[in-house]
């Protein structure tokens, strides 16, 4: 497996992540103080860069995978 590839795939998507999660932060703002609202940005926007990374290596992972079942399955035929 190409890992170099799977850490970018994992980095382009988390940066994708960021950018919904704080898009995702200023659609819910609101005018409530509770502890739970506070910094929610910064929340939302790790919550991004996370969701975003492990989604873009595991597909990443997922697509290698794919292609290596392929190319055996083209060996046996």
């Amino acid at each position: 497996m190409n890992y170099r590839l799977m850490v970018l795939s994992g980095v382009f998507a988390a940066l994708a992540g960021l950018g919904l999660g704080v898009a995702a932060a200023e659609m819910s703002r609101n005018q409530f103080e509770s502890r739970l609202y506070q910094n929610l940005h910064g929340k939302l926007a790790i919550a991004g860069i996370v969701l975003g990374a492990a989604t873009g290596a595991s597909l990443e992972s997922i697509r290698q995978l794919k292609q290596q079942r392929d190319r055996e399955w083209q060996d046996r035929i």
